[in-house]
């Protein structure tokens, strides 16, 4: 599978479960549905930044920015978005990695890698604004590999 075909497969689904996000927010109001988190791995290969935003009682978009790394995913919750509970989730998120940023003596050809991750875990969202995630799951880019991310942050 080249990179475009998962890229186009990734958008796909990406504009897919945002628009079924889009039809029943009620049991969210007046909770805070903007985060900005640290993140290591997942949305931003090594370290980064991702900002987040629960659409739906069930569903959370994410964009994150790295080094060296741009990516988006959401993360669907089965039993809904809840404060202050532990929660189950599963996703789907698209980073392109830029070989040519990690390459200090400029010798790298390579435009960049895009790995398609599943993560499977939990995540918290805080009373107070903490935010926590935690997830594992397979990982395309070349070949399947392990993946991990690791995400602490703050909702307002």
């Amino acid at each position: 599978m080249t990179k475009n075909n998962l890229l186009l497969i990734f958008t796909f689904v990406f504009i897919s479960f945002t628009s079924i996000a889009q039809e029943t927010t009620s049991g969210i109001e007046g909770m805070r549905k903007n985060a900005i988190s640290f993140n290591i791995l997942g949305t931003t290969p090594l370290i980064g930044i991702t900002y987040d935003r629960v659409v739906s009682e069930n569903i959370s978009l994410e964009l994150g920015v790295g080094i060296p790394s741009v990516g988006a995913g959401f993360k669907y919750y089965p039993s809904g978005i809840k404060v202050s509970k532990m929660l189950f989730h599963v996703g789907l998120t698209g980073t392109i990695i830029s070989a040519k940023a990690l390459d200090i003596w400029g010798t790298s050809e390579d435009d960049g890698l895009l790995v398609a991750y599943l993560p499977i875990g939990v995540s918290y969202f805080g009373e107070k604004g903490f935010n926590l995630g935690v997830d594992l799951g397979p990982a395309m880019a070349k070949t399947f590999a392990p993946w991990g991310n690791v995400k602490v942050g703050y909702r307002f």
